[in-house]
């Protein structure tokens, strides 16, 4: 069962200062960014519309996104010097909307913007779940993705309009960091996590990581349809990212200073955002009540933007390079969804409102049956006899005694496995018994812990881990 894969992999992985995940966050801003200014009904220098065909650009974004999947296939090693290149080419091209430009040219380096800015996206997540470590991803994707979140959210104001002449220095300026981080960043093969082959004997956890893509898929979901659904609302783009913001912000608070864990609280904040449909369900009779809906739906999007981290607890389970190209391929998937529903319900706005709120609940019940197997895949005891602790967690010596403890070494075998994931035939491959073997242990181990179903066993045994 122990294979050094993962504490071989876990040693590679990188604890980035702050200031350098800003950096890699200003990608968000410059992305959220030059969306905001090539809609269809705003300027480039009072250029409207725009010189381009915006079905054409959707077609751009779409092969983006294909072609990162492919590339991390492929050519994982050389994803990092790809996002040099295609930085330094975004760079330039922000540099040139500086000239007096003609249609032509214009029209060729907005798409070229689009080109480099879409592909990147798969390759930020690529980055994240393949380098950061655990305490370094949440940091990011808390703390770093506040600072982002909320200079998008001072940049599609209202009250002070920012041009796009302002926004040409602004978005220089932050491509120029996002160029300092990824040449800052390793490259080649041996700074990737080696991927599992058949020779590492290891089986996939099947129902973790089926359960955990679809997780990921109906969070992109509710990720695209959130800024869809408040941007009908005057100040509702700058509400819900300044809450974001400030929603990032504590969430990092309470990981770093009381070490609450940010999948605790993951459930919550999609209820909320649940909430958040409703009341903007309730708006069409009450229009007031748009502005709380704003405040709600920018909690329920911080969970949505935990993607990554989602694949770095898959990466844990099981090392595999397919990981981050199925997250960018659901993302994608999400987003022509949301597409084909805005078009159902085009006519009816408001029952695309609950659809919205019943797919949260969705959300909520479908982290349910996960989060404990996530927890304790952060938490597992890798070989060598360590344990992936928390950061600044309390001492061991300090704290309760694991769960396990009362189980034979047979039995504790199994239950970890039950806690991975894993299922009954899977531990059978695994151990080299029978699964009948495996159901007799599992009907001993149930009373021993005092659980009655593999839910409830995770559940137990994942949040004595974490509180350690």
């Amino acid at each position: 069962m122990d294979n050094n894969i993962f504490s071989e992999n876990e040693k590679k992985r990188l604890d980035q200062p702050l200031w350098m995940l800003i950096c890699f966050a200003m990608f968000s801003f410059w992305q959220m960014g030059f969306i905001y200014f090539i809609g269809p009904s705003l300027t480039i220098d009072g250029k409207t519309p725009l010189p381009i065909d915006m079905d054409n650009a959707t077609s751009l974004i779409a092969v983006c996104y294909v072609i990162s999947i492919f590339w991390m296939i492929f050519f994982p090693h050389k994803v990092v010097k790809t996002q040099r290149i295609a930085t330094g080419i975004a760079l330039a091209s922000a540099l040139c909307l500086f000239l007096p430009l003609p249609e032509e040219a214009l029209r060729f380096i907005v798409y070229t913007q689009i080109f480099c800015c879409c592909l990147m996206i798969g390759f930020e997540t690529f980055l994240i779940v393949n380098y950061l470590s655990e305490r370094c991803t949440i940091k990011h994707l808390t703390a770093a993705y506040a600072v982002a979140y909320l200079l998008i959210a001072l940049l599609q104001n209202e009250f002070y309009p920012i041009t796009f002449s302002t926004f040409r220095f602004i978005m220089v300026g932050a491509i120029i960091l996002l160029l300092t981080f990824f040449l800052r960043m390793p490259t080649g093969r041996d700074s990737l996590p080696r991927y599992v082959k058949k020779s590492d004997a290891l089986v996939a956890p099947k129902k973790m990581l089926l359960g955990t893509y679809i997780l990921v898929f109906v969070a992109a979901l509710m990720g695209v349809s959130g800024p869809a659904v408040v941007s009908d609302t005057t100040h509702g783009v700058f509400i819900t990212n300044l809450v974001n913001a400030v929603a990032s912000f504590c969430l990092y608070f309470l990981y770093k200073k009381a070490h609450f864990h940010p999948f605790r609280l993951i459930p919550a904040l999609i209820g909320i955002a649940g909430l958040g449909y409703l009341f903007m369900f309730a708006a069409t009779q009450v229009s007031s009540l748009e502005y709380i809906a704003c405040v709600l739906i920018g909690f329920g999007l911080v969970p949505c933007q935990m993607l990554p981290l989602y694949g770095s607890v898959m990466m844990k389970a099981y090392p595999s390079r397919y990981i981050s190209p199925m997250i960018i391929g659901l993302a994608l998937i999400a987003v022509l969804v949301q597409s084909s529903m805005v078009e159902i319900f085009r006519t009816a706005p408001t029952m695309l409102y609950l659809v919205y709120a019943v797919t949260m609940a969705v959300l909520v019940f479908l982290y349910a049956q996960i989060e404990p197997f996530f927890l304790f895949t952060l938490r597992r005891r890798i070989p060598c006899g360590e344990t992936v602790s928390a950061p600044e967690a309390v001492p061991a010596e300090t704290s309760a005694a694991d769960p396990l403890d009362v189980l034979s070494e047979r039995e504790k075998q199994v239950a970890e496995l039950i806690c991975l994931g894993h299922t009954n035939n899977d531990i059978a491959k695994l151990l080299y018994i029978s699964e009948h073997t495996v159901k007799d242990h599992t009907k001993k181990i149930y009373p021993k812990l005092g659980v009655h179903s593999r839910l409830e066993l995770a559940t137990l045994v994942s949040k004595s881990r974490l509180d350690k």
